[in-house]
């Protein structure tokens, strides 16, 4: 009966049911879920292929992927696996242009979404950022992140946010991202797990200093401010290290 009346909806005219119709969840058929390994491949040679100068490219990884979909602002829904990171490349004038936010969505082993920001941080990131909070991706192992960070490390050539610190103050283990420190681990009983930090969030600022766009010296910032720094994690939380403000 309710079939029937929705069918009869659609034929008076009044639009009521296709619009609604077109609001329905869609249904994707997911391909199987690739290796961390094959999806990073498929995914930086995607990458590498959008720049100037693809051997200077330095890609880090804001964790694994998650199944399901991205909408970016005026573009169709695309679902499949989707990860988050940041590239630095070497421009025409062959110096790097520093990191840049980046979605990327594979199923089937194909690109179907590609998403660079031109500069800094812009939906993208803001994307990122808000799947990095929702802890909708997964952590890596130092090894799945950054296989060639032991490679490049000396080569004097500034990596995308690949820097790592691990605070001894507040049990932090960070990275730098374009628009803050990305927390990768928080040792546990530390002031920061006692603060509320957990692995996902970003720093934005430390007692009131921004850290967006400073590279790897946001590392040091962080550091330095010890077990007593205000933190604004991006999403609008402040901590205290030491307690909720």
């Amino acid at each position: 009966m309710v079939l029937r009346i929705v069918l009869a909806a659609g034929l008076t005219g009044n639009g009521a049911a296709p619009a609604a119709a077109e609001q329905a969840p869609r249904y994707h058929a997911y391909g199987p879920a690739p290796s961390w390994e094959r999806y990073r491949a498929i995914a930086e040679a995607g990458i590498r292929d959008r720049m100037i100068d693809p051997e200077s490219a330095r890609i880090t990884w804001m964790g694994g992927y998650f199944k399901g979909d991205h909408k970016p602002p005026l573009s169709p829904r695309y679902s499949g696996y989707v990860a988050c990171g940041s590239v630095n490349a070497k421009n025409r004038m062959g110096g790097y242009t520093g990191a840049s936010s980046f979605i990327v969505v594979i199923d089937y082993d194909r690109v179907l979404l590609l998403d660079i920001e031109r500069t800094g941080r812009g939906f993208a990131g803001a994307a990122c950022e808000q799947y990095a909070l929702q802890q909708k991706l997964p952590p890596l192992t130092d090894a799945e992140r950054d296989p060639a960070s032991e490679a490049t490390a000396g080569s004097g050539a500034p990596a995308a946010a690949s820097a790592r610190l691990t605070s001894t103050t507040s049990g932090l283990t960070l990275r730098a991202m374009p628009d803050g420190a990305y927390v990768s681990g928080v040792a546990a009983g530390s002031p920061a797990a006692i603060a509320g930090l957990t692995p996902g969030m970003v720093i934005g600022s430390v007692n009131a200093i921004p850290l967006g766009g400073m590279g790897d010296a946001m590392l040091k910032v962080v550091d330095a401010a010890g077990g007593t720094a205000t933190l604004s994690i991006v999403g609008g939380k402040t901590l205290k290290l030491g307690g909720l403000k």
